[in-house]
């Protein structure tokens, strides 16, 4: 369709056309022939140029609060200069919907917010491009969807009269004994890296890698909260859990709708939070609740508590800053994925 400039064109050319009953061919042949060839040259150029391919590239999650980026890229034979337009949804926000630039190979970075926990989606995504002369717009539209999981926030756990008697009574009394050095996984514990080895190496992290002690087992967390407490009860699991398992221990989470079992490792540190980020209000039936080693409450009136082996200590007590993530968003270890859409064309 003919953007404003060609509406003017055509008007001017328009124009012309009646001036010239009144004053000659004169004006016709200096001004509408000129807007013609405009006019046709740029409509031909846009009906020849083949939609572009897309691809975007954005992280599959993150944690609540962070900054992460999206790159949107088009396969292009030849520049255009157009606008793109994206769309979050979700927990998920936009630096900038749209962008105007000169679209080529290179991708378009759209800076995105983690505001708070959940699932969010980054997508449609809507490409205008104009002709040379910018006289004629067409629209492109795809409808691509990638998925964001927003991970709750998680804290550090800092009381240190609280944290030894929660240790003893879970049987967490220390690191085990060291057993080899091995390549950065997603999901492993920055407290792991082994810094001295990391940087004689340019191109990866080397985490360390203890024994497994059979006296630790494993540890059962539960998490149920009332309506409007359910994020507070949310951010205050993922810090217990992520201390759990820095600490090794084989972490089993249960939910009021979910369920994870026990296990440890990059990929069940990643499905603990990932469940974390779903946590809806309500409580536990009694036929899955079994007999957990340590439950996280968020009831009303009541301030969030964590609950093991008959202590009960309210978790602001044990929270401190926000934890260092053993996952970011915008960085490989974030589990950036990659999606294409051939779209549609209007």
């Amino acid at each position: 369709m003919l953007t404003r400039r060609g509406w003017a064109v055509a008007a001017v050319a328009a124009v012309a056309v009646a001036m010239a009953g009144w004053f000659g061919a004169r004006s016709l042949n200096g001004v509408v022939a000129p807007a013609a060839v405009a006019l046709a040259a740029g409509y031909v150029q846009l009906r020849r140029t083949p939609r572009p391919d897309l691809r975007v590239e954005a992280p599959e999650y993150g944690f609540a609060g962070d900054a992460a980026e999206v790159a949107v890229a088009f396969d292009t034979e030849t520049p255009l200069a157009g606008a793109v337009e994206l769309t979050a949804r979700g927990p998920l926000a936009l630096a900038g919907d749209s962008v105007e630039t000169t679209v080529t190979d290179e991708p378009i970075a759209f800076g995105l917010e983690l505001r708070e926990r959940g699932v969010g989606a980054v997508g449609p995504v809507e490409l205008r491009v104009e002709d040379v002369f910018g006289l004629w717009t067409a629209t492109h539209r795809y409808s691509i969807r990638r998925d964001v999981t927003v991970f709750p926030r998680r804290r550090r756990l800092t009381d240190a009269n609280e944290l030894a008697a929660l240790d003893r009574t879970l049987g967490i009394d220390g690191r085990d004994r060291f057993d080899q050095l091995r390549e950065y996984e997603r999901g492993d514990s920055l407290r792991d890296v082994h810094w001295k080895t990391s940087a004689k190496r340019t191109d990866d992290l080397v985490v360390m890698e203890y024994e497994a002690d059979d006296r630790r087992g494993r540890i059962e967390l539960l998490a149920e909260a009332d309506p409007g407490r359910a994020d507070e009860t949310a951010e205050a699991a993922a810090s217990v859990a992520g201390y759990l398992l820095d600490a090794g221990v084989a972490v089993g989470l249960t939910l009021p709708s979910d369920r994870i079992e026990p296990g440890t490792g990059p990929a069940h540190r990643i499905a603990v939070y990932a469940a974390l980020a779903r946590l809806s209000a309500g409580t536990v039936v009694d036929s899955r609740r079994g007999n957990p080693d340590v439950a996280v409450e968020g009831f009303e009136g009541e301030a969030v508590r964590v609950a093991a082996a008959g202590r009960s200590v309210e978790f602001a007590r044990l929270a401190g800053p926000p934890a260092e993530p053993a996952v970011s968003p915008g960085s490989e270890r974030s589990g950036r994925a990659a999606v294409t859409d051939g779209g549609e064309h209007r």
